[in-house]
């Protein structure tokens, strides 16, 4: 029997049609990995410390990608995905210092090949879960054969505290799909939270001390 596709059926087929499309996103990872891998070198030369502890790159998985488009109900384009959805690539860089995330903030601000398009400051506002990370939503250029691209791409950076909690939380998340999280567990989670975030606090401060004291 005839069984209609549904929307999300549908954006599927259309998706694995845009190759193209997404190769875009894949120079632009291999783009900002090299970038901050080469920051990596040159400030560890330059300074004899690189506050790059570790650095993820992701494309947004297809399902992922499917809902977000079913969920804002746009266009199924091209350009209207690169308009609305602008996280389709990303990197995470994980440092050990709150210091060493706004001095990178600093350093891609200052970048002529980078383009900040909004800031997401979870750090001084976190999420009521508790999370906390530094989210850019950059443009990113891409140079090509024939042209230069300028490609979204979302930046986050955080602490190695940061990350584990943000690790912990994701977890707990899987386990719980589709249910309600624990009250008690939500509760400890943010708790947890507010304690991790005063030892990345009481590190810099000895970190500074020890800084100003050499």
């Amino acid at each position: 029997m005839y069984k209609e596709k549904t929307s999300l059926e549908l954006i599927q087929t259309a998706l694995k049609n845009w190759r193209g499309f997404f190769i875009q996103y894949e120079m632009a990872l291999y783009e900002m990995e090299s970038d901050f891998k080469i920051i990596d070198l040159e400030w560890k030369a330059r300074f004899g410390y690189s506050p790059i502890e570790h650095l993820k790159t992701r494309m947004k998985t297809l399902q992922s990608l499917i809902q977000k488009i079913d969920k804002k109900n746009i266009p199924l384009t091209q350009e209207s995905v690169k308009k609305h959805i602008k996280d389709i690539a990303g990197i995470r860089i994980v440092t050990s210092f709150i210091d060493d995330i706004y001095m990178l903030k600093k350093h891609i601000e200052e970048r002529e090949d980078y383009r900040i398009i909004e800031i997401k400051d979870y750090i001084k506002d976190p999420k009521q879960s508790g999370y906390k990370s530094l989210h850019l939503i950059i443009e990113t250029q891409i140079i090509v054969s024939n042209k230069v691209l300028w490609i979204p791409a979302e930046i986050q950076i955080r602490t190695s505290a940061m990350d584990f909690w943000a690790s912990t939380e994701h977890k707990l998340n899987y386990k719980y799909q589709g249910k309600d999280i624990p009250k008690e567990a939500k509760d400890q989670l943010v708790e947890l939270s507010k304690a991790s975030y005063l030892l990345d606090l009481e590190m810099s401060t000895l970190r500074n001390q020890l800084l100003s004291s050499e």
